[in-house]
């Protein structure tokens, strides 16, 4: 094709291409709640499309793209690459009308006033490319106003998911057609094409910007619809609305069965979203109506409204209404329902009609529904012949929840009972309990003599444990003291005897392992293990199963054993696998059971673990040995019979297919290490705490001298240690610690006397105490300078980590190790990632925000410029020099650095000057909102005494008086200006000259003016450095420009005179204990050099800079940054110049509290100061979901009641759960307490907030606030 063709002809090549917005691109296609995107500009086909249509192949809701392309050679190629991929439908048309192109001169004055990418080529090749547009779109024959034909042609009002990257013009004319998606994806955010719809869209209360890179081309953002839909509520039935939240998920199918006017088929419609579908019955015409008329007012499009009765059989019944204001009641049944106003004349039924009713099980059948996720059964009293018209599905478990009423009133009518109808849920497989308060379910019931109350009803899931055991004293009498507590149904198959050296664990020959007489008896265990197995299998026949070998014979190999249980497995279950050393709590595993419970879609479950490798010895890092989360913990699985164990380590279950194929049931749908670890799921194994543990691995492993490694390890009195250090087959960088420094309480502790272990069943909340003080919140710390420098950086993180865990902030921060580059410091917890490389950015920040994500980080902040993709960021800023300096900032060094600010939404900086240029260098941060960290001064940095400057000067053969230079090079250290200035001295033969932290050949052209000296190039650790500044005349540090100037403060602060130049943040550190002199005044030093050696200016100096060295320390260094990153992470809270908070008695009843709540937040939000005022509600003693759905309520009844839209105004947030540290950075923000009339006094007291200001609702309303 010839080069002059013009571009809207051309094929060209993707842009959009494996970079970090086709992955955002693709993550989003496939895991967002969507049904329809738009892609504007797919070109043909090679760049985002490709990402969609990755992404949309896997999205359940399986949505459809329209694809956009005005160019007739790019359709039609386009066309052909997607023409097998049904939901992609291809448009060759205009997106907009070409009278909504822009006008010349908006785009001349765009060009002229606006400093963007576009400004790049000269005004009239972008003239050009305009009218080029514009004539195409006349010329071409193709369709303009594309968007509005699409949308017409697919009956879409909104699309889901909107890409805007056509035309460079069009931008703006097509953000007005699909304003109003979901997600609004912009590319070119630097030139006209999307410039105006980026600031638009920042702008915008109703869109949240939640990823951006403006360097990456021309730039691109993704901006999500903020969720400001209040969930529907509605008042009756609150703790019911909370359990219904929590389970029903988007894509659900749900039935409503006696919907009557559609509260909860409102909610479902919400909850299940555009992937569900919601099927709500109410038999009574005058009812329907409403019903209908509501889901269409409500454009409740995934819902349908049938009018029948669902019943026994397919039939007609009679059925009998009340009055509108008692419909509730209508019923086939004849209740006899007292006048609630009266309390003394019957309700009278108004009508009785003939009703269609049907069966679930037929209308099933009829509608090719498979399954039932969530059945709201309300039929007043007529549960039980509902349910017997559905045992199809109950039997064969295609009903996932039964939420059903049960009304003695209403039973009495029908000549039922409460039993009849929990019988058949038994009957068929399902168990019944109550529904709590806060929404969870509650105790398992078998019958009711309520007078009204609402059950949950879901598919029995008994748990099947299985362990196989040689050997297993002392830990194997540990869980039948758990198991007999668990209160559902469980059975322990325990497998014993010896595994033969086969398939899985053949490879222990080739280590030497082997089968000795002295592991076994006859096949079975020589420790007692055997005979307490047959005691238990005694004690609970029911329960315990115990599988052996004949005498004498080995198991083929560790599969066989496991999969011995699995024939005596008739039932679905969870299938649990408990090794001897592992132990859990019954809390945990009540909890996890749970888990699988409400989400019937999990298949298997991942665990970490606390790994014992002594009695008070555990490994302290993951992704490493025994901590690996490809293979490691997963233990238990949803089993199906006919399921069997394809290998036993790791352990793969699996189900055979039709076709032969073997579908690995843990890779499906598991819940992943984050999860569980969420709700306190980490067990402990206790793997390697006796010595006959060691003995059994050193044998049957081949592990050679196991026992004499452990013992060396058992007896190290400093920690933490590598454990390669001491078990030569591990060969990664798994440390260890002790169980103290790690806040871990131990379930198995060996007695006072050693003689036996003692078992202790410890809570969630003390087995996790130190997990959950480290993790929450969790903040990330990228090492990465480690890796690269060991230079002040490194000095800075170095002592802020020593700090944090003197505080015990350092239980909040994960260090990101990168290639073991990172300093160990006792208290630190380590996550070991790979090296850093420039030339793979993308994939590294890819890696950093998967580690996020595992780790649940609240916020992330790196020690030299790497970033995450989605993560909140804190960005520290050392200095600006590469920009005030006007280096190259193409470098790819300088180009993190620059993605990293821009990325950022907390800023600090370690001078007030490098805020300033910050701030100048990036115009949208404002120097007040970066908060300044001076650095510090380690507290062995004193004076020397004379016998360590001598034994210095000894070592380095120093044998005159020297002055100290920190680093060897020109440039903005400006050294060659102290050369200049050092020849001169008449006397410079008389000393010598240290040059620190620089390298190890003395530059050729310094040498002419050092001739007949003594240059000493030294690098020095810490105590070295102290002696070498204290023994110093002076250290020269003439720098151009500094971000801090660490060396000045060191040599201060250990006595010795500073000469330096008054730039940048140097005179903040040395104030008035230095000698400035001009950074290009080389008489001027030289005149310094001279001064400096007279004893009353020395002396002077010394003074001044010890006292000017005590206003820097790390500990004052270590609170501002630890200060500034927890605040960060209340960013949730969206606080206000003015904070104010209140404590409400949630105990109170509710129409108590909501009086009181709506009475506060009205006074709030009609104050004339409203909009600077952010409320902020504690929920001591309630639930995050009660209290939002409670003041979700209170939202309501101020727009229905006082015509309040809060929303609009006022910036309402639950406070939710905080540690300490985040109350204490709280509390300094707190302008006042909102005093009610019921408050939670222990909650005040408990977050130490009794002497905060309180203020009256009278009194504040006529208070005033400041406003900027």
């Amino acid at each position: 094709m010839s080069s002059s063709t013009p571009e809207p002809y051309q094929l060209i090549p993707p842009e959009i291409k494996n970079d970090e917005f086709y992955l955002a691109i693709q993550k989003l296609a496939r895991e967002a709640n969507i049904k329809t995107v738009l892609e504007i500009g797919s070109s043909s086909g090679g760049g985002s499309t490709e990402a969609f249509v990755k992404g949309l192949r896997e999205n359940p809701n399986q949505p459809t793209l329209f694809c956009m392309e005005v160019a007739k050679l790019r359709f039609a190629e386009l066309q052909n690459n997607y023409k097998q991929d049904t939901f992609v439908k291809c448009y060759n048309v205009s997106s907009v009308a070409i009278d909504q192109f822009p006008t010349e001169a908006e785009v001349i004055d765009f060009y002229n006033t606006q400093a963007t990418n576009l400004t790049r080529y000269p005004l009239s090749q972008v003239l050009e490319w305009l009218h080029q547009d514009i004539e195409y779109v006349k010329n071409s024959g193709v369709s303009d106003a594309g968007i509005k034909q699409i949308k017409q042609e697919n009956q879409i009002e909104t699309f889901d998911l909107v890409l805007i990257d056509g035309s460079e013009f069009t931008g703006v004319a097509e953000l007005q057609e699909v304003y109003g998606a979901t997600f609004l994806l912009l590319d070119d955010i630097t030139t006209y094409k999307n410039y105006h719809n980026y600031y638009q869209l920042l702008q915008d209360k109703n869109y949240t910007l939640i990823a951006e890179n403006k360097l990456l081309r021309n730039g691109y953002a993704i901006f999500q619809k903020s969720d400001r839909e209040s969930p529907f509520s509605f008042s009756e039935e609150q703790s019911e609305q909370l359990l219904v939240k929590r389970l029903i998920k988007p894509g659900m199918t749900v039935f409503d069965v006696g919907a009557n006017l559609g509260d909860y088929t409102l909610l479902f419609s919400q909850l299940v979203g555009i992937s569900g579908k919601v099927y709500a019955f109410e038999p009574t015409a005058t009812i329907f109506q409403k019903l209908q008329h509501r889901l269409e007012q409500a454009k409740c499009q995934n819902s349908s409204a049938i009018q029948k009765a669902v019943y026994s059989e397919n039939t007609t019944v009679e059925f009998h209404e009340f009055s509108e204001e008692y419909s509730v009641w209508n019923s086939i049944g004849i209740p006899k329902m007292l006048n609630p106003k009266t309390g003394s004349e019957y309700v009278p039924i108004v009508k009785s009609e003939q009703i269609p009713a049907i069966t679930l099980d037929s209308f099933c059948q009829k509608e090719k529904i498979d399954k039932i996720d969530y059945l709201k059964l309300d039929v007043e009293g007529a549960e039980s012949d509902a349910l017997q018209g559905m045992l199809s599905l109950l039997r064969n478990r295609q009903i996932g929840f039964i939420q059903f009423e049960i009304s003695q009133k209403m039973l009495e009518g029908l000549n039922h009972t409460a039993k009849e109808t929990f019988d058949l849920l038994i009957e068929n497989g399902y168990e019944c309990h109550r529904i709590q308060p806060n929404g969870q379910v509650g105790e398992q019931v078998s019958n009711s003599n309520s007078f009204y109350e609402n059950y949950i009803a879901f598919p029995e899931l008994p748990i099947h444990f299985f362990t196989i055991v040689l050997n297993g004293e002392p830990f194997i009498r540990y869980h039948i003291e758990i198991l007999q507590k668990l209160p559902f149904k469980w059975h322990w198959h325990i497998v014993e005897g010896v595994a033969d050296l086969k398939h899985d664990t053949a490879w222990a020959l080739r280590n030497g392992g082997q089968v000795s007489d002295d592991l076994h008896n006859q096949g079975r265990s020589n420790d007692g293990t055997s005979e307490y197995l047959d005691k238990l299998a005694a004690e609970y026949p029911q329960q315990v199963t115990v599988y052996r070998k004949p005498e004498g014979q080995f198991w083929d190999g560790k599969r066989e054993m496991t999969n011995a249980p699995l024939a005596n497995i008739a039932e679905e279950c969870l299938l649990w696998q408990i090794d001897v050393d592992e132990l859990w709590t019954s809390e945990q595993v009540i909890t996890l059971r749970q888990m699988f419970v409400e989400n019937l879609e999990k298949t298997a479950a991942y665990f970490w673990c606390w790994y014992f490798v002594g009695e008070k010895l555990i490994i302290s890092t993951r992704h490493c040995y025994a901590e690996n989360p490809a293979q490691d913990w997963l233990r238990v699985w949803r089993y199906k019979p006919g399921y069997f164990w394809a290998a036993h380590e790791p352990p793969v279950l699996v189900e055979s297919q039709a076709d032969g194929q073997l579908v690995n049931i843990a890779a499906l749908n598991p819940f992943l290490h984050d999860e569980t670890e969420k709700q306190g799921l980490v067990f402990q194994h206790f793997a390697y705490v006796t010595p006959q543990q060691l003995q059994f691995k050193e044998k049957y492993y081949g592990y050679a001298n196991a026992v004499g490694y452990w013992e060396s390890l058992q007896s190290q009195q400093q920690f933490p240690v590598m454990l390669r250090d001491y078990f030569p087959w591990v060969r990664d960088e798994t440390r260890v610690d002790t169980i103290d420094s790690l806040g871990i309480v131990p379930i198995a502790r060996r007695s006072s006397s050693q003689d036996n272990w003692q078992f202790v069943e410890i809570t969630n909340k003390s087995i996790e105490l130190q997990t959950s003080e480290r993790l929450f919140p969790s903040i990330i710390v990228d090492g990465v300078f480690f890796q690269m420098y060991n230079t002040g950086i490194a000095r800075v993180w170095r002592s802020l980590l020593e700090e944090w865990t003197k505080t015990g902030f350092a239980r909040h921060v994960v260090v990101l190790d990168r290639a073991n580059s990172a300093p160990k410091i006792p208290g630190v917890w380590y996550r070991t990632v790979a090296a850093y490389d420039y030339n793979a950015v993308e994939a590294d920040r890819a890696m950093v925000q998967q580690v996020c994500d595992e780790e649940g980080a609240s916020l992330f902040i790196s020690t030299y410029y790497s970033t995450p993709l989605t993560t909140p960021s804190a960005f520290l800023a050392y200095d600006m020099i590469p920009e005030v300096m006007e280096w190259d900032l193409s470098s790819p060094m300088w180009r993190e650095k620059h993605r990293a600010i821009q990325q950022a939404s907390t800023f600090l900086s370690i001078s007030q000057n490098t805020a300033k240029d910050l701030a100048a260098i990036f115009p949208e941060i404002e120097e007040q909102n970066v908060k300044v960290a001076l650095c510090g001064v380690p507290n062995n940095f004193t004076p020397a005494n004379p016998s360590e400057i001598n034994a210095f000067r000894s070592k380095y053969g120093i044998n005159k008086p020297y002055f100290m230079i920190v680093g060897l090079s020109g440039g903005y250290k400006n050294t060659t200006l102290f050369l200049q200035a050092f020849s001169q001295l008449p006397t410079r033969l008389a000393f010598d000259l240290v040059f620190t932290g620089s390298g190890s050949k003395f530059p050729d052209e310094f040498r002419p003016f050092t001739a007949g000296c003594t240059v000493h190039l030294l690098q020095l650790p810490d105590d070295e450095l102290k002696a070498a500044y204290s023994g110093a005349i002076a250290l020269v540090y003439p720098s151009k420009y500094e971000g801090f100037g660490l060396p000045i403060v060191e040599a201060l602060a250990c006595g010795c005179p500073v000469i330096t130049c008054p730039n940048a943040s140097i005179p903040e550190v040395a104030g008035n204990a230095a000698i400035y002199v001009n950074d290009s005044d080389v008489n001027g030093l030289a005149n310094a050099l001279c001064d400096v050696q007279k004893p009353e200016t020395r002396n002077a100096l010394i003074l001044a800079g010890l006292q000017q060295a005590k206003q820097f320390s790390w500990q004052r260094m270590a609170e501002v940054v630890s200060h500034t990153l927890l605040e960060a992470t209340l960013a949730h809270l969206y606080l206000r110049q003015t904070n104010l908070i209140l404590f409400p008695d949630w105990q109170q009843p509710e129409e108590v509290l909501g009086a009181m709540l709506v009475e506060a937040i009205a006074t709030i939000a009609t104050h004339p100061h409203s909009r600077a005022i952010a409320l902020l509600i504690d929920t001591t003693n309630i639930t995050p979901e009660e209290a939002d759905l409670f003041l979700s309520s209170v939202a309501m009844h101020l727009m229905m009641e006082q015509e309040l839209d809060i929303s609009e105004t006022l910036g309402i947030q639950l406070i939710g759960e905080l540690s300490e540290m985040q109350w204490q950075v709280l509390r300094d923000r707190l302008w006042g307490r909102l005093q009610l009339d019921y408050e939670s006094q222990a909650a005040i007291t408990c977050r130490n907030l009794e002497e905060l200001p309180a203020y009256s609702l009278e009194t504040l309303s006529q208070t005033q606030f400041s406003v900027s």
